[in-house]
């Protein structure tokens, strides 16, 4: 059986498939504190739904699957069950979701194993800018194409077990390795576009993105090249790669957007 994981909980009709569609962290473990100050905790009430990544002191990038579940933003979280002093508070002003993405397919109870999840990124103005230190500084954008074999960087508070949600008290990171998008579309029915980008543990399981991780980031050298889409579930199994936005795809996209909205 067939399992899709983003945001929300939807159904795969005809298909006998479900997804949730949540992220998560599996097989990984506490980052180091400020190691990843562009991590931002998209929270909906008192429950963190999504991650994010600040690209600027004024705006997030997230996946735009995330849409409906915004209501406030944290930054410079370590441990989101803690008043720290680190951690910075926004609302949101204005949500961007990539016009190309299908919205659709987040209300269609009818699912096609082919469907296509491509431009899942959404740019999140923030009503003021940050204060940047040492806990909260926007990520470097990438300027070339990552090559496949890259061990790159997954983080987030999503659930730490494969099946059932176990909520860490810190942020979680793991380690990934870049595979071929070719090999990735092997190992799914669903669509694994040239916008997207895997990266996983193929020969081995218990590393992954899972429940919870869902608009976070895969940072590679320092560099942002991934924003969590989709993955296989349970999570952390052999052959089933986690899937992210190709962000380098999208790089005129996002500065025109910042720029016309100022």
């Amino acid at each position: 059986m067939w399992f899709l994981i983003l945001c929300f909980a939807l159904s795969l009709g005809g298909t006998g498939a479900e997804y949730s569609t949540q992220s998560r962290v599996i097989g990984g473990e506490e980052c180091p504190r400020n190691s990843q100050p562009w991590a931002a905790a998209l929270y909906y009430f008192n429950d963190i739904k999504c991650g994010g990544i600040l690209v600027h002191p004024q705006w997030v990038l997230t996946a735009a699957h995330c849409i409906h579940q915004i209501h406030q933003i944290w930054l410079g979280h370590h441990n989101p069950f803690e008043d720290e002093p680190t951690s910075q508070f926004f609302q949101v002003r204005d949500s961007f979701p990539h016009p190309g993405f299908n919205m659709s397919l987040l209300n269609n109870n009818t699912r096609h194993p082919r469907e296509d999840y491509t431009h899942d990124l959404m740019l999140l103005h923030l009503k003021h800018p940050a204060q940047i230190t040492d806990a909260v500084k926007p990520v470097i954008l990438p300027t070339e194409e990552l090559a496949e074999g890259n061990t790159c960087i997954s983080s987030n508070w999503g659930s730490i077990e494969p099946e059932k949600l176990v909520f860490p008290d810190t942020l979680h990171c793991v380690d990934l390795t870049v595979t071929s998008n070719e090999e990735c579309d092997k190992s799914y029915p669903w669509k694994v576009s040239e916008k997207m980008l895997c990266a996983g543990n193929l020969e081995e399981d218990s590393k992954d993105a899972c429940f919870g991780d869902s608009g976070g980031p895969l940072v590679c050298d320092g560099m942002l090249q991934g924003i969590m889409s989709w993955s296989h579930f349970p999570c952390g199994q052999p052959h089933k790669p986690a899937v992210f936005t190709r962000v380098v795809k999208y790089l005129q996209w996002t500065n025109d957007t910042m720029q016309a909205h100022p």
